[in-house]
């Protein structure tokens, strides 16, 4: 740390004779404020995989690319997943038709049953078959959201506005285990860096989450947000600050931050 100390000394009246007191000397120490080196990194930065089993059919961006949120980025073959869909349906109106079948049939019994002209047995048969039906009901309305969700799932989509750093998977690439699936793109945030630096045990102190800090970029300052302090062996830790990325910049450029 950079420390310079500006001794200023005052001697008041005319010049002294022996024998007479010395003027006080006044001293003012002024500390300046601290420039650590950094290096920016890539924010945000995730491998991004597919949840669901199933065969990559296209990839739609390159290393490189930068892509807006919600974008499509790569999706599975869509066959197995539109036909769960459709089955799905396909048994809720079934089931739908014989929810509203059982529903009638009830209301009929309790309207003779009101008559005297059916017997108890009667009703409690038709009350059950229409539980029944109500419960397969919403059973297959489960599944059909299962199914929707699972073919929204099949597609990958960009999580927030990104640029693409690599492209590890290809078309035909196959997703079996949803516990360990194989990285299909890695991306980072495109509209922020991370300036990284290391510090020391005393440097931590009065370091605060999003607190404001300046950041020195080729000249440049540019405003910067504390985002983390991770702790490092022997007390140190590693300082990320959040900023802006600017034309000009690039991953592992040696910057400098300036904690107030």
């Amino acid at each position: 740390m950079m420390l310079r100390i500006l001794v200023l000394a005052l001697l008041a009246g005319n010049a002294f004779s022996a024998g007479e007191p010395t003027t006080p000397v006044i001293a003012s120490v002024v500390t300046s404020v601290a420039t650590l080196p950094a290096v920016l990194d890539w924010s945000g930065r995730v491998n991004l995989t597919l949840p669901v089993a199933g065969v990559i059919e296209r990839i739609e961006v390159q290393a490189g690319e930068v892509v807006k949120k919600g974008a499509l980025l790569a999706s599975l073959n869509p066959t197995l997943f539109r036909a769960g869909v459709a089955e799905a349906r396909a048994d809720l109106d079934r089931l739908t038709q014989e929810e509203a079948d059982a529903a009638r049939d009830l209301g009929r019994v309790k309207e003779l049953y009101a008559r005297t002209v059916a017997a108890t047995s009667e009703l409690d048969a038709a009350t059950l078959r229409q539980a029944r039906a109500q419960t397969g009901l919403a059973a297959t309305q489960a599944r059909v959201e299962k199914a929707r969700r699972l073919l929204v799932e099949s597609e990958l989509r960009a999580p927030f506005d990104a640029v693409v750093l690599a492209r590890p998977g290809e078309p035909g690439l196959v997703i079996t285990s949803p516990c360990q699936p194989a990285t299909v793109l890695s991306i980072a945030r495109s509209e922020e860096w991370l300036a990284r630096a290391t510090l020391e045990p005393q440097q931590t102190v009065g370091v605060r989450l999003g607190a404001g800090v300046d950041v020195l970029i080729a000249g440049e300052r540019w405003q910067g947000q504390v985002r983390a302090l991770t702790a490092l062996a022997e007390g140190r830790a590693l300082l990320d600050i959040a900023l802006p990325r600017a034309a000009g910049t690039y991953a592992g450029q040696s910057v400098g931050i300036r904690l107030h």
